[in-house]
């Protein structure tokens, strides 16, 4: 990432799971043009169908307006229904994911890969954020190469996606300084 995108993005070590595949720039051009045509879905959530947590979020929203205690109430519900999925399809998951640290931000990340790419590679990168174990595609393009971590600017990500990491990112970065100061203050 360069420097302006550092300083603009909020930043943030955290765990996530990973699912990753190297793309030539005809196959994400492929892929792009998928996505418009309607032919392919950009959604992979494995716990829930394509749509279904966006679907979801809207009508919580909604009811939110009206009457915040319900909403609250079905939304702890939703929680629960989606840790027994994810205890039925934790062995796939664990499977097809590797759970490993990453440096996030609403723009890129950066990543032990266990492969060496070269600046410019393009990747589908599948992400799921923990602990809420929401999943979302988005396409990357390596930017820097640091040791044996390869760092990526996200060049396609769906805007909800984008606006449910930045929430996720801000969640953790406000839990890690309600951390610090705890620390601080004993």
């Amino acid at each position: 990432m360069s420097e302006k995108e550092a300083r603009t993005h909020v930043r943030i070590d955290d765990r996530i799971l990973l699912r990753f595949r190297r793309l030539t720039p005809e196959e994400f051009q492929e892929k792009m043009l998928r996505y418009r045509t309607g032919e392919e879905s950009p959604w992979i959530d494995p716990l829930r169908p394509p749509g279904e947590a966006r679907k979801l979020d809207y009508h919580l929203k909604k009811l939110r307006e009206k009457n915040r205690d319900l909403a609250e109430v079905l939304e702890i519900l939703a929680l629960r229904m989606d840790r027994l999925l994810l205890d039925m399809k934790a062995e796939e998951i664990r499977r097809e994911f590797r759970e490993i640290s990453a440096n996030l931000s609403g723009a890129g990340l950066r990543v032990p890969l266990g492969e060496r790419p070269q600046v410019g590679d393009l990747y589908e990168l599948d992400i799921g954020l923990l602990p809420e174990y929401y999943f979302f595609r988005a396409y990357g393009e390596v930017v820097r190469l640091e040791d044996s971590e390869v760092a990526f600017r996200f060049v396609w990500i769906t805007e909800d996606d984008q606006d449910r990491l930045v929430q996720h990112v801000f969640r953790k970065q406000i839990l890690q300084i309600q951390i610090s100061r705890r620390a601080v203050e004993k």
